[in-house]
């Protein structure tokens, strides 16, 4: 649980020196930049839960997890992209770029973790 806290707390000070940069350059696009890392960290939290789970019922199912998870995040983002930009939420360009930016980041940063608590046997 350790890495959730991690990986949320690092979304969330991303997005505040993100917010405060583009707006003393005067971009206004804070609202953008909340609305892309709400959904990726979203995404990965929920992930994490589940493969947390997995491991403690049966680790050798993880692959089983990870795809079910793969195809959830593929409907929510595709759900969740074009609700925002269709309803005017935001712009989509500023937008698009945020979520692409820490949908990247917080995958890597799954990745690596999933690394570690294989090679270690259990998650914390």
């Amino acid at each position: 649980m350790k890495f959730i806290a991690y990986l949320a707390g690092g979304s969330l000070l991303a997005a505040i020196v993100f917010s405060v940069v583009s707006g003393a350059a005067g971009l206004g696009v804070q609202r953008e930049i909340w609305f892309g890392m709400l959904g990726p960290t979203l995404a990965s939290v929920l992930t994490w839960v589940a493969l947390i789970r997995q491991m403690r019922h049966g680790p050798q199912k993880m692959l089983g997890c990870l795809i079910k998870a793969f195809m959830l995040k593929f409907l929510f983002f595709g759900v969740y992209i074009i609700t925002l930009a269709k309803t005017n939420q935001v712009r989509p360009e500023p937008f698009v770029c945020c979520v692409a930016f820490f949908y990247l980041a917080s995958h890597i940063t799954e990745a690596f973790e999933l690394r570690k608590v294989q090679i270690r046997g259990s998650a914390e």
